[in-house]
């Protein structure tokens, strides 16, 4: 589908991705400027709909690109062998601010697309975060121990309040520092001392005592 964008060289196709991923992560997808794009690219209206054949799959071939970029980096950072499942949801919180931070505008796009997007493609773009998180989640549950969670609290249960209440936290987020993002990467520190004390909080609502851990085995 996207095959004559896809057989530029690689120093054009790049301009052109930096370019399109910086006017929706600044302006979002409906005031984005298809005009602003190819100005700053350097090419005709008529070749960048030759290549993508209108804003809305230009937008969604930028999305797909982000999240494949943002997929690739999360290989680069392997989990440790812990089987605490709420050490492992620190580190991802860890991975994915030091990804942020290589990659700003794709996360600015992320944040920008989940915050406020347009009602006619809303559902289009939960169901690729759905879909990417399918394919990363799998892996990061291998290997947990649940017999450290207390009698009487099912794990699959407490995991998806987990990630119901980290999702949350993230749209919070989302809203706090929306249109100032740069901000975000300054308060580093304080957001994951709160991220690690939400965590220490789920734990202690959810693991047992070293005797009733003990009781599981």
């Amino acid at each position: 589908m996207y095959d004559n964008f896809e057989n530029l060289n690689e120093e054009k196709k790049k301009k052109i991705l930096d370019v399109c991923i910086h006017e929706f992560a600044d302006k979002g997808y409906d005031k984005a400027s298809t005009n602003s794009i190819i100005k700053e690219a350097g090419i005709s209206k008529g070749i960048l709909f030759h290549y993508f054949n209108n804003k809305k799959s230009l937008f969604f071939y930028m999305l797909d690109h982000c999240m494949q970029v943002m997929m690739g980096e999360f290989t680069k950072y392997p989990l440790t062998e812990t089987k605490d499942i709420f050490q492992r949801f620190s580190e991802l919180g860890v991975i994915k601010f030091k990804i942020a931070q290589k990659y700003p505008y794709i996360v600015k796009l992320f944040m920008e697309a989940l915050a406020s997007p347009p009602d006619d493609i809303r559902s289009e773009i939960e169901q690729k975060y759905i879909q990417a998180s399918k394919e990363y989640m799998p892996t990061f549950f291998e290997d947990i121990d649940y017999s450290k969670f207390r009698n009487g609290v099912v794990p699959s249960k407490a995991i998806q309040i987990i990630i119901l209440f980290l999702g949350a936290l993230g749209e919070k987020y989302l809203k706090d520092y929306k249109g100032k993002e740069h901000e975000m990467f300054q308060d580093y520190d304080k957001i994951m001392a709160e991220y690690m004390e939400y965590m220490e909080i789920l734990k202690y609502g959810m693991y047992g005592s070293e005797l009733e851990t003990n009781s599981h085995v």
